[in-house]
């Protein structure tokens, strides 16, 4: 059993942009448990902003169990399931939505920001991406379903920037009204990922997956491929524009690819930064995406292939002897007395 760490989509996006230098603020309310600590601990080591994750006795903080599946004839590939029941106790630590006015007693404003992200949509989350958005934020809206409650999906589609979602969960958003500018990304598992923004001439244009050496853990994937879009898009212009060209999204997202596929050869949703420095994972993710993208000059964006790179296979090699000699522990995180 690997060692518990702070997880969710948002956890992990705020997390690795934190480890690879931008200063994270997650907002939120908490139990006042052990649980919590961790989370708060591990944002501490990317020196994120922690005021507003706020702890309440009235609540437990939100624990879900990655339950790795073993690999069979019909399913070759390692995959996972998550749950939010413990499988020592059987207590359910789902999360809770009642936080609208969850920071109505915080005592500092909330801080300026270049980006807001939000992965489910709840009120609170959604009334922050209106306010920051409004404010001139670049929202990222990565929903991983529409939920019971489409009118409030509809205002977080509205605001966003940037929505990306599976196709597996969403198979498009043509119900829903985009604003002009917004980038719209459809990941496609095996396949890759599409992408198309309507302020340029709306095609779908797509990016095929790498070629994995191999696969340990694809967990976190699609969220280490959100940071690096992020990250990409603002490191090449630090003032982002409402409207970006199809080439600054190719070379984004081909930089998140990487990114991601790094991250499936190592275990754990951001293992590959247990592996190697944030200095070292950018720099290999950037040969790759940029050589990748630089290759793709002269062929058509229409027709997604899965891309063969040989040095993942080295590459995959140095990971695994990392894992392999790395002692990880197994610390509970008190859920229950059971081991």
């Amino acid at each position: 059993m690997a060692p518990p760490t702070l997880g969710g989509s948002a956890g992990n996006v705020l997390w690795i942009l934190g480890a690879l230098g931008w200063k994270s603020t997650p907002i939120g309310v908490l139990g006042d448990d052990t649980a919590s600590s961790l989370l708060q601990s591990d944002f501490e080591r990317v020196d994120a902003d922690t005021r507003f994750l706020l702890r309440s006795s009235c609540r437990s903080t939100p624990v879900i169990f990655q339950h790795q599946l073993e690999v069979t004839e019909r399913a070759p590939s390692p995959t996972h399931r998550f749950t939010f029941t413990c499988p020592s106790c059987g207590t359910r630590r789902g999360p809770l939505w009642d936080d609208e006015s969850a920071l109505a007693g915080a005592k500092e404003p909330l801080p300026a920001a270049s980006v807001f992200f939000l992965d489910r949509p709840t009120r609170l989350g959604v009334t922050l991406a209106e306010r920051y958005a409004e404010d001139g934020a670049v929202v990222v809206f990565e929903p991983s379903t529409m939920g019971d409650d489409l009118e409030l999906f509809a205002r977080a589609v509205r605001c966003a920037s940037i929505v990306k979602y599976a196709d597996d969960r969403i198979a498009d958003l043509s119900d829903f009204d985009l604003q002009p500018h917004a980038v719209e990304v459809q990941t496609c598992g095996p396949d890759g990922l599409r992408f198309r923004a309507s302020s340029l001439d709306d095609r779908w244009l797509g990016l095929g997956a790498y070629e994995l050496p191999y696969m340990q853990d694809t967990a976190g994937a699609g969220d280490w491929c959100t940071a690096g879009l992020i990250f990409d898009l603002f490191a090449r212009s630090p003032v982002l524009r409402t409207e970006i060209d199809y080439n600054s999204l190719a070379r984004a997202l081909a930089f998140g690819q990487a990114l991601s596929t790094l991250n499936c050869m190592a275990e754990g949703a951001r293992g590959l930064l247990s592996a190697w420095p944030a200095s070292r994972v950018v720099r290999v993710a950037r040969d790759l995406s940029d050589a990748r993208v630089d290759g793709l000059r002269n062929q058509s964006l229409h027709c997604a292939s899965v891309v063969s790179e040989p040095r993942l296979n080295l590459l995959a090699d140095e990971v695994t002897q990392w894992f392999t000699s790395a002692v990880s522990g197994a610390d509970r995180i008190g859920c229950c007395p059971a081991p």
